[in-house]
């Protein structure tokens, strides 16, 4: 048993020997380990650490695009505009008489011109009132006849001093009664046609069917909702300007406008001026519109834009998306040499109408900070560390 034990302790200590030389003869290069140096040996004199090297300034290779030269340039100071759009022309088709619904010819989101059917009540108590009425104007025309020839008769007897003046007069008199009635019965027949034309619906503008309140079969009267009628060729914002501001406005100015879901920007008008402000807020609503022949602008889409009311030519501008906010200290990072540095700016007016080289929209009126001619970082990189190094990357060469 003492014999076993101390083989195996034998056999531990030459494969600690073996390991041992392998690590003195594959130590890498560079990795301070010499051979027959122990594990806690330092690195060569003069060789960088790891923390040396993470701390070495990266370079920052920049496009032509991502970088800006400051010029002068035009700002253009403007109201934001926000508002939900609606048509200008909209109708509700409603009846005008009592009766059944009979029919109803169109859905919504279908288009109609004006002075289309759009729905029909039952006509048929309509028509016989007609009926009732014709009958009635040909009585009245019989009686009007009949009274005519007895006022003849009675005047050539008066003439003759067979009747009294009063029996004359009592004739002419039957006369004028008859026709009266006449005239009545056909007032009724008009009024009877009329009621029977409006047993048919019409639209009254052209446009698209938004709305059906009424369905064929129920019970409707006068000033029932049947139908709502939209014009989408012309649609219109109610917006709000403080009134300090309102005096830079007019009627006929224009309006950059983005609507959400329309794609590329629309240019509205002012086309009215509310006389008062409005009660709590004291700003004044002004009305722009905005032309819609493709009908792409729907009816509660929302708008915002920009009403220019000021514009300044000759002024340093920057990007919105170049200048930082750090706590309320803003700055810009400017490429002095090849190095990024960054500085203070003193910003004035924003110009929502201005477009970046990045396709951002904004730009601020540069008051101090920057010169022109200088560089900067003309869009949004994130955070960048002062003192890197920056490097331009070459444009593609055109092909022939």
């Amino acid at each position: 048993m003492n014999n076993r034990k101390w083989w195996i302790a034998l056999v531990v200590v030459a494969l600690a020997a073996a390991a041992f030389g392998l690590r003195e003869r594959f130590a890498p290069a560079g990795s301070g380990v010499k051979p027959g140096a122990g594990p806690a040996q330092s690195a060569p004199a003069g060789a960088p650490s790891p923390a040396t090297r993470a701390a070495a300034p990266a370079t920052l290779q920049l496009s032509a695009a991502e970088v800006l030269t400051i010029a002068p340039g035009t700002i253009t100071r403007g109201l934001p505009i926000t508002g939900t759009l609606k048509p200008v022309n909209q109708v509700l088709v409603k009846s005008k008489v009592t009766g059944e619904l009979r029919e109803v010819t169109v859905r919504e989101g279908m288009s109609v011109r004006a002075g289309q059917v759009v729905a029909r009540v039952d006509p048929v108590d309509f028509q016989l009132r007609i009926n009732e009425r014709e009958a009635q104007v040909r009585s009245g025309q019989a009686q009007v006849e009949q009274s005519r020839r007895t006022v003849e008769n009675n005047r050539q007897l008066l003439e003759k001093g067979f009747i009294s003046q009063n029996g004359f007069d009592n004739a002419s008199s039957g006369l004028d009664v008859a026709r009266a009635a006449l005239d009545a019965a056909t007032a009724q027949l008009a009024q009877a046609r009329k009621a029977l034309a409006d047993t048919e619906l019409v639209a009254p503008i052209a446009g698209m069917i938004a709305e059906r309140f009424a369905q064929p079969g129920e019970k409707v009267s006068p000033d029932s909702r049947i139908l709502s009628i939209v014009d989408l060729s012309q649609m219109e914002i109610e917006a709000a300007v403080p009134s300090t501001e309102i005096g830079r406005v007019r009627v006929g100015q224009n309006v950059e406008l983005r609507i959400d879901g329309a794609g590329e920007k629309q240019i509205g008008k002012v086309v009215r001026i509310n006389p008062g402000t409005q009660a709590g807020t004291r700003s004044v609503l002004i009305y722009v519109s905005v032309a819609n022949p493709d009908q792409r602008i729907r009816s509660g889409m929302f708008a915002q834009g920009s009403l220019a009311i000021d514009r300044r030519s000759g002024v340093l501008t920057v990007p919105l998306a170049a200048v930082r906010d750090a706590n309320g200290r803003m700055f810009v990072y400017v490429i002095e040499g090849d190095q990024i540095a960054e500085r203070d700016v003193r910003l004035g007016a924003r110009d929502e109408s201005a477009l970046a080289a990045d396709g951002t929209a904004g730009a601020f009126e540069l008051l101090e900070g920057v010169r022109a001619g200088e560089r900067i970082v003309g869009v949004n990189l994130g955070t960048l560390r002062a003192g890197a190094r920056v490097e331009m990357i070459p444009a593609p060469a055109s092909r022939p």
